[in-house]
């Protein structure tokens, strides 16, 4: 009889393939339930059903683990967006659709918005390609006259941490009704549009997430 080693090689590494995701959404539940310090080892072979010995053959550490997890969670998330975002879109669309569609999965699946909050809380470092996304948007911006110019880091800075700020409010119930369109108008505001203009966009914007919203699994990311 004739073995098909082609065959039995990508077997396995089909397998493989599925057992890492196993594990990355084991740890996705996990994370959102107990938070990361609360976290180990066992909860995640336990959830993932795996052998601790196949925990580390995928994540000899805690901290490559973490990194897989956040790269799975951003790397979904844009390319819905990128696919329902494209460049014909002004840039001032294109970012306030952004942060309203990170805010409805925040609301829409609390869950997964302790998993990105927790991610963030860690020693981990920040995230390049959500980070050059925004610096390309901005840039579009500035070039189509939207913007303002102002000094990349600090603006990263405050659009990322008003993010951070929002979402933890939407998680602890402290954000009213309006209270997303509101933030992101003044963001804009802040980027150089007028009152009026900021406030219209980041209320189309908030429409446009929802439309789009249906297509983001969290625990499938």
């Amino acid at each position: 009889m004739r073995v098909n080693l082609e065959a039995r090689a990508a077997a396995a590494e089909n397998r493989k393939a599925q057992t890492r995701e196993r594990l990355l959404e084991a740890a996705i539940v996990v994370i959102g339930e107990k938070g990361f310090d609360a976290s180990s080892v066992e909860d995640f072979v336990a959830a993932a059903d795996v052998s601790r010995g196949t925990f580390y053959n995928y994540f000899p550490t805690m901290e490559d683990l973490l990194r897989a997890v956040r790269r799975k969670l951003t790397d979904a998330l844009m390319a819905v967006l990128d696919a329902h975002l494209p460049p014909s879109i002004p840039a001032s669309s294109r970012l306030a659709t952004r942060l309203h569609s990170h805010f409805a999965l925040v609301s829409n699946d609390p869950a997964w918005g302790w998993v990105v909050m927790r991610l963030d809380a860690t020693r981990l470092g920040r995230t390049p390609a959500m980070e050059e996304s925004f610096d390309r948007m901005y840039r579009d911006g500035v070039a189509a006259g939207e913007f303002r110019q102002a000094d990349p880091l600090a603006i990263r800075s405050l659009t990322f941490g008003t993010s951070r700020m929002v979402q933890r409010d939407i998680l602890l119930g402290l954000a009213t009704p309006n209270h997303k369109e509101r933030v992101v108008a003044l963001l804009l505001v802040t980027f150089g549009l007028t009152p009026e203009d900021a406030e219209r966009i980041s209320h189309e914007s908030a429409l446009r997430a929802a439309q789009i919203q249906h297509q983001v699994t969290p625990h499938a990311v």
